[in-house]
C-alpha cells in the first residue's frame, strides 16, 4: 500500500503533554509529497499552537481524521480508548513497549496493523537511535525526582529521608544504578554533577569501560547480587535502568533486596514501561507519582519525559522524522527490506515479527 497520508494524533496518556512532530518536522514531510495531518490541540503541551502547523502546511483536524491516515506517528502505545482506530492496512510507528503490553498486543496481530517501534530501531552502529533521546532525558530526570522525593517535605504522603542528594554535611549521598546505558550514563552524569557517590553495575564490559571513562569516581562493577545487596543496605536513591531491546526487562530486584536499602531511600525504575526491573514495580503516574513497598519510595513513570514536553519533543522530532520519512517513501515491504526500519518492525501481518518480542510472547 502506498502511503500518501500521516497523521498526528494527540496523546491522551496521564499527563502526557508531547507530540510526535514539531511543526518543522511536519514542514519536512509535507514538503517530500506527503498530506500530515495533526489532530486539533495535539501540540498545545509542547507550546506548539494549530496555528503554527497550520503556517507550516499541515491540515489540522479532528481526531479520526488524523487516525485515518495511511501512517500514524504518535509518542506513546494506543491506550485502550484508541483501540477502536486500529485497523488492517494502518501503519502505525510509536513507542511500543510490547513485551509490557500483552492486551496491546494482542490487539495489534488481531488487527494486523503493521506496528514499528521506535524503541527496537537500530541505527547502522546497532544504537538504539530513538530511544536514546528520551532515556538520554529519562536519566536526568531519575535523579532530578529522586532527589526531590528524598526530601522528608516532598508534596507526596510518603516522606523521604531528609537528605540533600549533593550532601553538604561532608556525606555526599550514595547513588546505585542498574545499567549504563543511555539512563544509567545520564542518571550518573547528573548525580556526579550533583556531588553525589555513584556505584553503577552492567553485565557488558564495554558499557561499564565507557561510564568509567566518562566518570572516573564512579565504581562501575559487573553484576553481583552479594555485591548489589550490600550497596543497597548504603543507598539512597536506586535508578533501574537495564534494558533488553524487544524484550522484558529482567527482574533483578525483590521485595526482599529492596528491604535492605533505609528506610526512606527512593526507588525510580525507569524500565518500568518494559515491566520493571523489580517484583516491586508497577506504573505510577504524574497524578500520583509515588507509593511506599518495603519501607522505600517507589517512583515508576512509564512517561518520564513529559514532564519537560518542549524539549523531548524537539529531541524526538529531531530524531524520527527523517525515519518516518523513509517508512513513509517505502512503505511496509520497502521497509522491511531496510536495514535499520525492519529492526523497527514489531507485528507485521498478524504475526511478531521482532525475534525478541517472539522470544518473550514464546515464538511467533
Amino acid at each position: 500500500m502506498q502511503i500518501r497520508t500521516i497523521g498526528v494524533p494527540r496523546e491522551i496518556k496521564n499527563r502526557e503533554r508531547r507530540v510526535a512532530l514539531t511543526p518543522i518536522g511536519a514542514k519536512k514531510l509535507i514538503e517530500r509529497g506527503f498530506r500530515v495531518i495533526v489532530e486539533q490541540g495535539a501540540g498545545e503541551g509542547a507550546g506548539f499552537s494549530d496555528a503554527d502547523y497550520r503556517r507550516h502546511g499541515a491540515i489540522v483536524a479532528d481526531r479520526e481524521a488524523a487516525w485515518g491516515a495511511d501512517l500514524v506517528v504518535k509518542v506513546k502505545e494506543p491506550l485502550s480508548e484508541e483501540y477502536p482506530y486500529l485497523r488492517p492496512g494502518l501503519v502505525l510507528f510509536t513507542y511500543l513497549h510490547l513485551a509490557a503490553a500483552p492486551e496491546l498486543l494482542r490487539v495489534l496481530i488481531e488487527r494486523r496493523v503493521a506496528a514499528f517501534g521506535y524503541e527496537t530501531l537500530e541505527g547502522r552502529d546497532g544504537r538504539l537511535v530513538l530511544l536514546a533521546p528520551m532515556s538520554r532525558i529519562a536519566g536526568r530526570l531519575a535523579v532530578q525526582m529522586g532527589a526531590f522525593f528524598l526530601q522528608a517535605e516532598n508534596l507526596t504522603p510518603h516522606k523521604g529521608k531528609g537528605v540533600l542528594l549533593g550532601g553538604l554535611d561532608g556525606r555526599a549521598a550514595k547513588v546505585v544504578i542498574l545499567g549504563c546505558g543511555h539512563v544509567g550514563t545520564e542518571a550518573a552524569r547528573a548525580a556526579a554533577g550533583l556531588g553525589a557517590g555513584i556505584v553503577a553495575f552492567d553485565v557488558r564490559a564495554e558499557a561499564r569501560q565507557r561510564l568509567n571513562t566518562l566518570i572516573p569516581s564512579a565504581r562501575v562493577l559487573p553484576p553481583d547480587a552479594k555485591q548489589l545487596q550490600a550497596e543497597l543496605a548504603e543507598a539512597d536513591l536506586l535508578v533501574g535502568a537495564a534494558l533488553v531491546p524487544g524484550a522484558r526487562t529482567p527482574r533483578i530486584l525483590d521485595e526482599k533486596m529492596l528491604g535492605r536499602m533505609p528506610e526512606g531511600g527512593v526507588f525510580v525504575d525507569v524500565a518500568i514501561d518494559q515491566g520493571g526491573t523489580s517484583s516491586t514495580s508497577r506504573p505510577t503516574t504524574f497524578e500520583q507519582p509515588t507509593y511506599r513497598e518495603a519501607g522505600v519510595i517507589h517512583c515508576c513513570l512509564p512517561n518520564m519525559p513529559a514532564a519537560v514536553p518542549r524539549t523531548s519533543t524537539l529531541l524526538l522530532t529531531e530524531a524520527t522524522w527523517p525515519y518516518v520519512l523513509r517508512l513513509a517513501e517505502l512503505g511496509v515491504e520497502g521497509a522491511l527490506a531496510d536495514p535499520e526500519l525492519k529492526t523497527a518492525a514489531n507485528v507485521i501481518d498478524g504475526r511478531i515479527v521482532h525475534p525478541a518480542l517472539a522470544s518473550t510472547e514464546g515464538g511467533c
